[in-house]
């Protein structure tokens, strides 16, 4: 009975963990990817965002999607959001993030675009 419940609950644990793929964790970031060869720019990522002081303190889900030749960054919005609408200037800020990303970590193109807390898209940046 105990090695039963110990297996259903193993699997359980690793279900729940493999929701949004592998990921790269650090202090509270954690940057998700699904594919193995996407393990080094999710790595890269989580380096560039501690390096440019973009931790907030508080915990942050982002997650690299592959699309076409290029890649999305879907980052969680730090509270729920019924109706998103970003400033110009938070909206100027995110596309100068997207550059640097693009100039300093890969060949590829960025886009940014925020998410819910699942993952679904509620705001595109460009």
């Amino acid at each position: 009975m105990k090695n039963g419940l110990f297996i259903f609950l193993a699997i359980l644990l690793y279900s729940c963990s493999s929701e949004n793929g592998n990921s790269v964790v650090g202090d509270k970031l954690t940057v998700f990817y699904d594919a193995p060869v996407e393990e080094e720019l999710a790595e890269q990522i989580a380096v560039f965002w501690k390096e440019n002081d973009l931790l907030t303190g508080k915990k942050q889900d982002l997650k690299i999607v592959p699309d076409g030749d290029s890649f999305v960054l879907q980052i969680i919005a730090s509270y729920p959001i019924d109706d998103f609408d970003m400033p110009f200037e938070e909206r100027k800020l995110l596309l100068e993030l997207e550059a640097d990303l693009h100039e300093k970590i890969t060949d590829y193109p960025i886009e940014i675009v925020i998410c819910n807390n699942q993952f679904k898209p509620i705001y595109n940046i460009d």
